[in-house]
């Protein structure tokens, strides 16, 4: 997959002007002197426009008074409301931006100018611009559907446009790459005919990433070509385009082989991304020039770019652990500095008074000689005061240490309590005799967990995935199991769909998930299967991740539904489907998390992928439970070689006796 997409949404343009302190001024001025309401809303709107790009905190100030007015008068209020949306929005208020705008929709619903349609689809540009920062594609792409409509009634083609390309890009980051291209050729079709250059510039490289995520790399290529021709052209002062398209040139080009190609264009992408201090798409360029010296053969160079890539990685992702000694650090730098800097200024004003006096001649020979006594006795004061100054320093440097170490204990001591948590070998064994389980997290905690219980009648089994690894899987893992004990033990519920729909529910209750206080969907993909002991019968349901069921050495997948456990409370609650199959004796079923088709490695560090997964497990079907196990986890270890491990592994096997 192209990790380095670059899909760039050019939502309501903000228009930026140059700072003309003059005009400001008078306008301030204007405002300050105007008696008539009215008036004043269209000068401050005026204003505001004029330093929202440029001064956030006034805008901000005028935005208010902008509204305060408007809703007294009842004057252009809808356009008011717009504008402090539009301020929340930009400071990452997303709560209210939305709260904000729903209040224009419904004020202007009810507007009577011949600007209501005009207005409206402003506004429900705004609202997916909202939904996009929040990554609800399918909000953004209901909103979008609204502007477009208006905008066709209203025949205003630069608008059509821009919003269908703004829905192709939603389209794209949903994975319907169809539907992208489509919206993405209206867009075109209309730019090229407005002859507007500048937007064709982003159509084209839309274009480039869903036929790149199509594998149809040759026009992915073209079309990441004509991006770098306009960019170049048009926008030639734009580095960061520049940086992009030449990164998307370079992976693609090694996509389809022609790897100096691919490495060339790489290197100068990363270049760029260095020099504008773009760490996160710095960090994904090492990784693909690694990949590519590695299909090379050249694994010096490989190693040592994939280094760079783990490293800068790190610094931008391990905040958790090392927010602390950044901190520190930067607070070490910045005294020290502080204290050269008094000592060199204290130096340069010695050399200043020993110009000065010996200007004066010997009648001021006493009073140089003072000087330069009380400079001495100076300096020593500020050499003292550096000593204590390091001293405090060093005391810091070891505090530091020591919580870094704390933080290590308790990182181990969090692992003990989490190794408690899941299922004892000796209760695993009992419940599920012939299995193995195949379990190794990427770090000391892991996001991935295996669960087992049984009733009555049942066997419950579980593979997990949550929301990343670590500490924050390791704590989301927790809560996960902890629910399903509840619907199984407390709420004796029995198909997996059910355990699934009140855990699902239960989840995103106990994070209180909304778009205000929540950005990232904290969840899980599992696969969840229910064995009845006195029948051949098994159930299944799945988010997200499918289970695999092989007989007479046949592997047949067995998929669950297309969404995780948890979802934002706004969100409309989806219910996962139970499906049923039968085993007879000797069947396998396999349940597993994406850790291990997802490794990179093997001779040309490519992913391992689910298809040599597939043939990997039914090759091993004949050998004894013990001897899968070590079969698998020889492979992973053979396939990871000096890679990273990329994310937490598990693999659970069940043979029917």
């Amino acid at each position: 997959m192209n990790k380095l997409k670059f899909i760039i949404l050019f939502f309501t343009p903000i228009v930026f002007f140059a700072q003309n302190f003059k005009r400001i001024d008078s306008l301030t001025i204007l405002i300050n002197n105007e008696k008539n309401d009215t008036t004043k809303i269209n000068q401050i709107h005026t204003l505001f426009l004029e330093t929202e790009g440029n001064n956030s905190n006034y805008a901000t100030v005028l935005a208010k008074e902008e509204v305060k007015l408007s809703e007294i008068t009842r004057f252009k209020l809808e356009r008011s409301y717009g504008d402090l949306a539009s301020i929340y929005m930009n400071s990452g208020d997303y709560k209210k931006s939305l709260e904000t705008y729903y209040k224009a929709e419904t004020y202007c619903q009810n507007y009577k100018s011949p600007k209501k349609d005009e207005l409206l689809a402003d506004i429900y540009s705004g609202i997916a611009s909202v939904y996009s920062k929040l990554q609800n594609h399918t909000s953004a792409i209901s909103s979008l559907k609204k502007a477009i409509n208006i905008a066709i009634k209203l025949q205003n083609e630069e608008e059509i446009a821009r919003y269908n390309v703004n829905l192709g890009n939603h389209y794209f980051n949903s994975n319907k790459l169809d539907k992208a291209i489509e919206h993405y050729n209206i867009g075109e079709e209309i730019f090229y005919k407005l002859k507007d250059s500048t937007n064709l510039i982003y159509v084209y490289n839309g274009f480039g990433n869903a036929y790149f995520e199509k594998k149809d790399y040759k026009r992915a290529l073209d079309y990441f070509q004509k991006f770098y021709k306009f960019v170049l052209k048009f926008t030639s002062e734009d580095k960061s385009n520049i940086a992009i398209a030449l990164e998307n040139i370079g992976e693609t080009s090694s996509k389809m082989g022609n790897y100096e190609l691919g490495l060339t264009n790489c290197i100068k992408a990363g270049e760029l991304f260095a020099e504008l201090n773009d760490k996160t798409s710095l960090y994904i360029t090492y990784e693909n020039i690694a990949k590519i010296y590695a299909l090379q053969n050249n694994y010096q160079k490989s190693n040592e770019y994939f280094q760079k890539y783990v490293h800068l990685k790190d610094s931008i992702f391990d905040e958790d652990t090392k927010n602390t000694i950044h901190e520190m650090s930067i607070k070490y730098e910045s005294d020290k500095k502080e204290q050269e800097n008094q000592v060199l200024t204290l130096e340069n004003k010695n050399k200043k008074q020993v110009i000065y006096f010996a200007f004066g001649g010997c009648v001021l020979l006493l009073g140089l000689v003072f000087f330069i006594f009380k400079g001495y006795k100076a300096k020593q004061k500020a050499n003292k005061e550096l000593k204590v100054k390091n001293e405090i320093i060093q005391q810091q440097k070891t505090i530091v240490e020591e919580q870094h170490q704390d933080i290590k204990d308790s990182i181990k001591y969090a692992q003990r309590i989490q190794g408690a948590i899941l299922p004892p070998k000796n209760m695993w064994e009992k419940i599920l005799p012939n299995s193995f389980l195949l379990y190794m997290p990427k770090d000391v905690l892991s996001g991935d967990f295996y669960w087992v219980e049984e009733t009555k009648d049942y066997v419950y089994v579980a593979a997990a995935d949550c929301t990343g690894h670590g500490v924050p899987g390791a704590l989301i893992s927790i809560v996960n199991f902890n629910l399903l004990n509840k619907a199984v033990l407390e709420k004796d519920l029995v198909t997996p769909s059910e355990i699934l729909d009140a855990v699902n529910i239960w989840l995103t209750e106990s994070l209180h998930q909304t778009y205000g206080e929540s950005t990232v969907r904290d969840g899980m993909d599992v696969t969840l299967i229910a064995i009845h002991k006195h029948s051949n019968e098994v159930l299944f349901a799945g988010a997200n991740n499918p289970i695999y069921h092989i007989t007479n050495g046949e592997l047949h997948q067995i998929k669950g539904d297309k969404f995780p456990v948890g979802a934002f409370i706004e969100d409309k609650i989806q219910k996962f489907t139970t499906k049923r199959f039968t085993v007879e004796k000797g069947d396998s079923i396999f349940l597993f998390s994406d850790g291990y088709a997802d490794q990179f490695g093997g001779p040309k560090g490519k992913k391992y992928k689910y298809a040599q997964f597939q043939e990997k497990l039914k090759s091993i079907q004949q050998f004894p439970l013990t001897q899968q196990h070590e079969i698998m986890r020889k492979e992973f270890i053979d396939w990871k070689g000096s890679h990273e491990q990329v994310d937490d592994v598990l693999l659970v096997g069940i043979k029917i006796s």
